[in-house]
């Protein structure tokens, strides 16, 4: 049953709160006060300095511009591997890469459970989409589906590390090398995914796209970086999204040029370069935040973690999570999700759905030729995933105690909402 849990009718909801008012959603006081949580990209008085000293430079673009040239040197050190170029989002690095890679083969395999932002590229670069189901642990590819699926003439796998988390996928990774496929990793949303993160050493991979967005760890605005060991990569990147400008500051115009136009935001790019200096800080008090909420509501009934709690490295861009909705005696589907993220938002908790459908439902282009019911781990976690997004600095462990305390009532609680609003319950 998918009725929206405003749930349940008028009825209901009158009994819920005349059985319960210490839930904030029926009229309690929030277990979070507001105010208390800062949000990310937590603005400091800092990147002014940062945005001023663009503007006493006189020029607001160029990839030459000192601001990008520092900026992608410092990436380039703190990773310890890449060399990097900037451009203008995550989504245009994914698609120079695919560019760069299409000659390869017609085909990408990649999940179903992706952002329509990194799959796009795909059929914008003249390429065909293999959709693959996720393993149910990390939401990332099902890595021995997609090495048995991939081919030698295949162009690239596409493999989308999501929340932060960190895809090792091995035996896709040399499944992908024997049959000479390009892999391609969108680590947008799991920054750390570009250090020594296998036993010490780096991911196998072609390229690395990462994004300099509002929302993952840089922070900045519309950013973008492409991270290869490939110098012919590096040297694309500059020929094919640059049309009247060169790296070494000459005013041409390329003949080879395809027009994209990927310059980085020169504003953006200062925030970033702002944030890179404490970026190990920032994710080890990330890792901290994620580690002590899970520790305190990690116990309880059918809540599960979308992430490796034993993974010290992940990048916890957010902290993933999904439900078992018939361990909390409701019907499957995400009925029970959207009706427990009312009662944690309602707390002060800052919990959200992401995405709802698997990725080509997104993609018009291709929407009809894929059907949700070939994938049933990316529907059962699209229908029970949710996330807690403000565990970044400088929120800190007294906040994460507020979360968790909202949390634990919302679960003290949920025993008779469940006998009270039937729409929504299973049958006992």
């Amino acid at each position: 049953m998918t009725k929206d849990v405003s749930l349940a009718t008028a009825a209901s909801t009158r009994c819920v709160h005349q059985k319960d008012t210490s839930l904030a959603l029926f009229g309690g006081d929030p277990t979070v006060p507001a105010g208390r949580v800062v949000l990310w990209p937590a603005a400091k008085r800092k990147h002014l300095k940062a945005l001023a000293n663009v503007v006493e430079s006189g020029k607001y673009h160029r990839v030459n511009h000192p601001m990008v040239i520092e900026l992608e040197k410092r990436l380039a050190d703190w990773s310890g591997n890449w060399s990097v170029r900037a451009v203008g989002s995550g989504t245009a690095a994914i698609h120079v890469a695919l560019d760069y890679y299409r000659n390869r083969g017609r085909r990408v395999v990649t999940s179903a459970l992706n952002w329509p932002g990194a799959v796009g590229p795909i059929a914008i670069s003249g390429l065909e989409p293999v959709f693959v189901d996720v393993e149910p642990d990390l939401a990332g590819v099902d890595e021995k589906m997609a090495a048995s699926l991939i081919k030698p003439g295949d162009a690239a796998t596409l493999i989308t590390h999501l929340f932060g988390n960190n895809l090792l996928v091995p035996s896709l990774r040399f499944a992908a090398r024997a049959r000479g496929v390009a892999i391609i990793d969108d680590v947008c949303q799991s920054i750390g995914a570009a250090k020594d993160i296998v036993n010490g050493a780096y991911l196998e991979s072609d390229a690395l796209s990462l994004s300099g967005n509002g929302a993952k760890h840089l922070g900045a605005g519309e950013l973008g970086f492409v991270l290869t060991r490939d110098p012919a990569l590096i040297h694309h990147v500059d020929n094919v999204s640059l049309t009247s400008s060169s790296r070494c500051g000459d005013r041409i115009f390329s003949p080879n040029s395809k027009g994209y136009n990927y310059r980085p935001n020169v504003f953006s790019a200062a925030i970033a370069n702002h944030r890179l200096k404490q970026l190990d800080r920032q994710l080890k008090k990330r890792r901290r935040n994620a580690r002590f909420l899970w520790q305190e509501i990690g116990h309880l009934s059918g809540l599960l973690p979308l992430f490796d709690p034993a993974d010290h490295q992940q990048s916890m861009l957010n902290l993933p999570l999904r439900l078992e909705p018939e361990k909390l005696g409701f019907l499957p589907g995400p009925t029970a999700r959207d009706f427990i993220i009312k009662l944690l938002q309602a707390e002060g908790v800052p919990v959200a759905v992401w995405l709802t459908k698997p990725v080509f439902e997104y993609l018009p282009d291709i929407c009809g030729q894929w059907s949700r019911t070939d994938f049933p781990n990316a529907m059962k976690i699209l229908n029970t995933m949710f996330y807690v997004s403000e565990i970044a600095p400088p929120n800190d462990v007294e906040v994460m105690k507020l979360y968790a305390a909202a949390f634990q009532k919302v679960w003290a609680a949920l025993p008779n909402l469940a006998s009270k609003i039937p729409e929504i319950v299973s049958v006992a």
